[in-house]
This record gives C-alpha cells, sequence and structure tokens, in this order.
C-alpha cells in the first residue's frame, strides 16, 4: 500500500472540529468555574470538576491537525517557515499580550518585584517554559493576586511539541511514523511513574512535562497517519471499536474521579478524545457525534476557544472577587449559586475572547496568506 494512498473527508475545513474544540473549551472552563464552597461530597465534586480534561482534548485535536499539515506540506519547499510563521501568527499575540500585562502588573501596579524570582520569575513565561518550572518547584507558580497564568502550562506544552515533532513528520517514513504514534501513548503511564518516583499522583510534573502528557498529542498524530495511510478502510467495523473505546474509556475515567486518581488517567483520556474525534469526522452527515460536533453553538464557541481558555482563568481572581464570594454567602441553594456563577463567569470569559478575536488575534491571522503562505 503506497504512503500516498488518501481520503479527502479529514481534509480542508472540518466544521465538526470547531465543534470539538467548543467541547473542550466548554469542559474546561466549567471544570475551573466550579467553586468548592458549593460541593459538600468530595468524590462528586472531584466528578464535576473532572472537564479539566478537556485539556486532553485540546492536545488530541492539535496532535491531530498539526501532524495532518506537516504530513501534507512536508515535501513543499517553504515547509519549516510556513508552519513556524502560522503558530507564531496564532499562538503568540494574544499569548505574549496577557503575559506581558500580567508582568507589568505586578512591577507597577502590585508594585511586588520580589516575587519575580527563581521558579516565578517571568523569563519562564517569556520562553514558552513555565512548565518546566512548575515541574522543578513541584507546585503552580505564585507572581499576581490579580491575574493568574499556570494555565499556559498546556500553551507551553504544545509549543514545545512543536519544536520536534516537525523534524520527525519531515524524516520518518509514514508507517513508522505511525508506529511510533502508538509507542509514545503506550509507553506515557509508565514514564509518568517513573518520573514521580515516590511522590506519585501528587507529582506535578507529570502533569506538565511534554514527554508525560504526549498520550493526548500522540493518540492525536495517530489519527492524522492512519487516515492518511487510508488504515481505516482495512478495519471492520472501526466505527463500532472507536464506540465501544469511547464508552469504556468514560466509564473508567468517571470510576478514577469517584475513587481516586491514578497514573492511567491520562492514557484513558487520550483515547476516550480519539475515540470521539474519530467518531466526529464520521462520513455519515447523520452521524450523531458529528451532528453533535457540527451544532452551531459548539462550532461558535469552538472558534473563540483559543482566547476563552486563555482568560477564564486569568480572570479567575476577579470572578470570584466581583461575585464569587457573595453568592457562597448569599444563602442560594448550592446548585443555584454554582450554576449563576458558572454562567456569569463564562460570558465574562466570552465576552473578553471576542474582544480579543476583533482587536488582536484576527489582525494577524489575516498576515498567513501573505507571509506564511503554503505551496
Amino acid at each position: 500500500m503506497s504512503d500516498t494512498r488518501t481520503s479527502e473527508f479529514f481534509r480542508g475545513k472540518i466544521p465538526a472540529l470547531d465543534g470539538v474544540r467548543g467541547i473542550a473549551v466548554v469542559l474546561v472552563l466549567f471544570s475551573h468555574f466550579t467553586l468548592r464552597a458549593f460541593w459538600a461530597d468530595g468524590p462528586y465534586y472531584e466528578l464535576a470538576k473532572s472537564g479539566w480534561l478537556g485539556v486532553d482534548m485540546f492536545f488530541v485535536l492539535s496532535g491531530f491537525l498539526i501532524t495532518g499539515i506537516l504530513i501534507d506540506t512536508r515535501d513543499g519547499s517553504n515547509y519549516w517557515s510556513s508552519f513556524y510563521k502560522r503558530r507564531v501568527l496564532r499562538i503568540f499575540p494574544l499569548y505574549f499580550f496577557v503575559v506581558t500585562v500580567t508582568w507589568l502588573t505586578v512591577l507597577f501596579i502590585e508594585k511586588t518585584p520580589e516575587r519575580l524570582h527563581g521558579y516565578d520569575a517571568f523569563v519562564w513565561f517569556f520562553t514558552f517554559t513555565p512548565n518546566i518550572a512548575m515541574s522543578l518547584k513541584n507546585t503552580w507558580l505564585s507572581h499576581s493576586n490579580i491575574f493568574n497564568l499556570n494555565h499556559l502550562w498546556s500553551l507551553a506544552v504544545e509549543e514545545q511539541f512543536y519544536i520536534l515533532w516537525p523534524f520527525i513528520v519531515r524524516w520518518l517514513p509514514m508507517r513508522r511514523l505511525v508506529l511510533l504514534c502508538a509507542a509514545l501513548v503506550l509507553i506515557s503511564t509508565p514514564l509518568r511513574f517513573w518520573v514521580a518516583g515516590d511522590q506519585g499522583v501528587n507529582s506535578v510534573a507529570t502533569y506538565v512535562l511534554p514527554f508525560t502528557r504526549m498520550d493526548g498529542l500522540a493518540a492525536g498524530s495517530f489519527l492524522a497517519v492512519f487516515l492518511r495511510l487510508d488504515l481505516h478502510s482495512f478495519i471492520p467495523f472501526n466505527k463500532w471499536i472507536a464506540r465501544v473505546t469511547l464508552c469504556w474509556t468514560g466509564w473508567q475515567i468517571i470510576q478514577i474521579f469517584l475513587h481516586g486518581n491514578e497514573m492511567r488517567l491520562y492514557t484513558l483520556s487520550a483515547l476516550f478524545f480519539a475515540s470521539l474525534l474519530y467518531l466526529s469526522l464520521n462520513t455519515d452527515p447523520k452521524a450523531l457525534v458529528r451532528r453533535i460536533c457540527e451544532t452551531r453553538l459548539l462550532r461558535h464557541l469552538g472558534h473563540y476557544s483559543y482566547g476563552m481558555y486563555v482568560f477564564h482563568q486569568m480572570f479567575e481572581f476577579q470572578w470570584k472577587n466581583a461575585f464569587g464570594y457573595y453568592l457562597v454567602d448569599s444563602g442560594l441553594p448550592p446548585i443555584i449559586g454554582q450554576g449563576i456563577y458558572s454562567l456569569l463567569a463564562f460570558a465574562g470569559t466570552y465576552l473578553l475572547a471576542r474582544l480579543s478575536w476583533a482587536f488582536l488575534e484576527k489582525p494577524f491571522l489575516r498576515l498567513k496568506e501573505v507571509w506564511a503562505k503554503r505551496n
């Protein structure tokens, strides 16, 4: 079978993928908008917070899209320049805007430069390495009481992925590449055990380092190569295999959150979201998962998901100070208070993302076809 044998349903602009982004960002936002004060039961609070696994959905989708782009352009003369220029235009403007604003806030508004030393120094953010600082410190970074940037560890993981992965895709034959992706998924859990050592599931390094979170990126990359090699056409009942995997991994994830964390959680999450992504690419427009992912609301939220992800936890302290603590003390039934808080924080995040898109992200993205045109 030739490496160039392909189908076209997974190429170009795929509406369902915006819906997948929408699902991911909704999971992450409502996870981080869940306030412990509204929840009496520990296990169910952890289950409610489980939406942070939406980060793994972003990793799976990123692996799928980035690997697909690299494969489709790897014979082009501007393979390197086009890829890196496009990543710069998409990620850098908003990322460096919020990092710079927070840095200046600490220096000139909070006037606490003594916080910006060692692992809490902003050089880690400016070099896309805050996840390295977190792993060395073995806890989250603390520098500002106004803005929170700890969630940017996931963007650092993606940027570090972008450094090495284009070299691998450029030079490794596709059949070896698909085997490498599968191997990376399989070894991730044992690797986490090795990195964690005596710290076990409390190890921050196993959560934020790129080589301990390759499950999602590798699972998405596997799908990109798998489809381009047309391997799906040789597997009978491939959609049912994906459905069974989705249900089984989903059940296992729920059990882990109810009964305690486990190292295999991230691998299960990667397989869960990879199955969801695969089903969203169903060629049948009436397929359930595809129809869900193509709903207008999810696609709309997916369009603004980058800004929503960046701003939602950056303004965590603002949401709590503005209305969170008031709702906690208001005497409202917990489910009502939690619901109001989530909706208000979501609305504020959405508004900031729309402003970011209009005035910061979109102007730079217009340069793609001028400054970073593909062959």
